[in-house]
């Protein structure tokens, strides 16, 4: 059995959904344990009554971890959930010792083939990590990391061993939503981990963590039901930056990185994920009071000429002149 392990909190709640699902699509047995950094995920996860679908209360972490616990004063919230990540794939393996292997999986991505052949990509090697591909154009981007905090696997053996307490500990000693000297977030030691352990495969393949950022130019495609990235098998896709406007108006996040959304990438990419999104989040809302974060929501409510402008443009003008230069994705 295959065994993967993430972290969100209630604003992820819908998208951990959807991974957990897409994973449960392969057909193969697997485990998700999810980190829950709230009591609204920990209901979430409980009422979905999956035994693949194990919940892990911050409480049970922060007890079993009492140095990342001591960290969390010195962290801001998201600082605090980027720490966690090897902090998370540790307690993982001491918590099910028949694992031979934990992968931790961001929240945000969505398998659109199984996750078995991703495994079988990274075969015997003892820590599989997936790189961002930034092209030339986005070089600058590569400070943050050449490698991806998406997809990141140990092996229960010396070298994975080794390789997860190094990270482990460089995260609790400095681990901040910030640039500084070659580090940033949990994200930036992942160059490390070639130069210093053995058994490290980079997962090259442009259906493994096919993002907004690496997908401009490429040919989407399908063939016999499946979806295809420059004629090979898109077997799983981040969608990081997705925001949703208004109810079922989306951003992709595609316009930071420059990458064009193309009908293609409309169709077979963009879409079936969103609807999917939306479904679980009005199952969520009606089920658990979970109401999406829109970004039109976080505006602020006063009175004045400004604030009802800002309303205005962010749940109107921007939505409609989105449509019209095809930058924006409705989900009926």
């Amino acid at each position: 059995m295959d065994h993967f392990c993430t972290y969100c909190d209630r604003g992820y709640a819908a998208r951990l959904l959807c991974l957990h699902d897409s994973l449960a699509a392969g057909g193969e047995p697997f485990r998700l344990h999810v980190l829950c950094f709230d009591a609204e995920t920990a209901a979430v996860v409980a009422a979905a009554g999956r035994d693949s679908l194990v919940a892990i209360p911050l409480a049970e972490l922060l007890k079993a971890e009492p140095d990342y616990a001591a960290v969390r004063a010195q962290r801001t919230p998201v600082e605090f959930y980027f720490t966690a990540t090897p902090v998370l794939v540790r307690h993982c393996l001491r918590r099910v010792p028949a694992a031979e292997r934990m992968t931790y999986l961001d929240a945000d991505l969505y398998f659109f083939g199984s996750a078995a052949a991703v495994l079988a990509e990274q075969g015997g090697a003892s820590v599989g990590i997936v790189p961002h591909r930034f092209p030339d154009r986005l070089a600058e981007r590569r400070q943050y990391g050449t490698y991806n905090v998406a997809w990141v696997s140990f092996r229960r053996d010396p070298d994975g061993l080794a390789c997860l307490e190094w990270w482990r500990e460089r995260c609790l000693e400095w681990c901040h939503d910030r640039l500084d000297q070659g580090r940033f977030a949990d994200q930036g030691y992942l160059d490390e981990f070639p130069r210093r352990f053995g058994g490290v495969r980079v997962l090259d393949h442009p259906g493994i963590n096919a993002a907004p950022w690496n997908m401009a130019g490429v040919a989407v495609t399908a063939a016999d039901g499946a979806v295809q990235v420059n004629g090979r098998p898109l077997w799983f896709y981040h969608f990081q930056g997705i925001r949703e406007l208004v109810p079922g108006c989306f951003e992709p996040g595609l316009r930071a990185y420059g990458t064009a959304l193309t009908p293609a990438l409309r169709a077979l990419v963009y879409l079936p994920y969103l609807r999917k999104l939306v479904a679980v989040q009005d199952r969520l809302a009606a089920a658990h009071g979970l109401a999406p974060r829109r970004h039109s929501a976080r505006l602020h409510a006063g009175g004045s000429v400004r604030d009802r402008w800002e309303r205005f443009k962010a749940g109107w003008l921007l939505p409609h002149y989105g449509r019209l230069r095809g930058q924006l994705l409705f989900v009926p």
